[in-house]
């Protein structure tokens, strides 16, 4: 599981034409969820990556005035982040460590983040992956892919919801839903119809509603 998933980062890095194009490309795609972390955090707050991968996105929040440190079990990856933070020049930090004992990083942050991780696992120990999450940070921002990644590369192990059910799922812990939101355009003729002949007022509720997009965001919090 470690090897394949380090050679699919590193081969998405590659097929996007180096780090620039996929830092660029990663930037715009998960803006939504990058506003979101604004909402619940000034500029200057302390905020963990859990399942940091390669660390890009980290990077950029690093520049974009947050506080970063990233966490990943799989020492590759944790290299191959804080070579990624040297050829960004970002003020990020790396670390291993493994989702599911995060107690050296108990406290210390604003918000917690992960990106693609609680999906690869049954409900229940998803479940107590965001419980411990939670335990580093009153803010717990968790994103999953949806059914549309087939869109984007070919389904493995993940776990699939709809925004229903992701909430369900998360209410089971000891959070608190502040918001929930779907995320990224699908290259589908209806979808940009969609887009193009509806208007944002409605366009946006109707995807919501329906989980139509690549991506699903949920922030929940302790209080």
């Amino acid at each position: 599981m470690s090897d394949r998933w380090t050679e699919y980062i590193r081969g998405g890095i590659e097929q996007a034409g180096g780090p620039i194009p996929f830092a660029l490309t990663q930037w715009s795609f998960l803006a939504p969820i990058t506003a979101a972390i604004e909402r619940h955090s000034p500029k200057g707050g302390r905020l963990l990556d859990v399942g940091c991968g390669a660390g890009i996105y980290s990077s950029l929040l690093a520049h974009h005035g947050y506080q970063v440190s990233g966490v990943d079990e799989e020492p590759r990856l944790v290299a191959l982040a804080r070579e990624m933070a040297e050829y960004f020049r970002a003020p990020a930090v790396f670390q291993q460590g493994s989702a599911f004992d995060l107690r050296a990083w108990y406290g210390q942050f604003d918000i917690v983040y992960s990106l693609g991780v609680v999906e690869h696992f049954d409900p229940e120990v998803t479940v107590k992956l965001i419980e411990e999450q939670s335990r580093c940070a009153p803010v717990v921002v968790v994103a999953v892919p949806t059914r549309h990644t087939r869109f984007s590369s070919r389904p493995t192990d993940e776990r699939f919801y709809s925004r229903p059910q992701f909430e369900r799922l998360v209410s089971k812990t000891n959070l608190h839903i502040k918001e929930s939101f779907v995320y990224g355009d699908l290259p589908t003729q209806a979808a940009v119809a969609a887009g193009r002949l509806l208007p944002k007022l409605i366009n946006r509720p109707i995807r919501h509603l329906f989980t139509y997009g690549m991506g699903l965001c949920c922030v929940a919090s302790r209080g």
